[in-house]
């Protein structure tokens, strides 16, 4: 342990910890809970995700599934014009709001 390092300093860090470890996993999505999301049937949101539309990018976990957080976050976070950010714009957007908030990873 370095010396500057305080016992106050020790128990934050694994209150730290143990809050992440034991936070329950983000909620998956399948294509069906997301079409409901957004109000929309499911071939609609086919064709949406087909052209590009739809920002946040599946998980493959027995079929095609999304972050509850991700597409909340999606849906929250428009661009200028007050729209939906596309494929290809969301995913710089959703790394700097994880870069924000301390998270790493997809």
């Amino acid at each position: 342990m370095p010396a500057n390092l305080t016992l106050a300093d020790v128990i934050a860090e694994l209150r730290h910890l143990r809050e992440a470890l034991t936070a329950p996993p983000s909620e998956l999505l399948d294509r069906e809970a997301f079409a409901a999301m957004l109000a929309i049937g499911e071939s609609t949101f086919d064709r949406l995700r087909a052209t590009g539309a739809v920002g946040p990018q599946p998980i493959r976990l027995s079929g095609l599934k999304w972050s509850r957080d991700e597409v909340t976050a999606w849906l929250r976070h428009r661009d200028q014009a007050g729209e939906l950010h596309d494929a290809k714009t969301w995913p710089a957007i959703w790394q700097a709001i994880q870069k924000r908030a301390g998270i790493t990873g997809r």
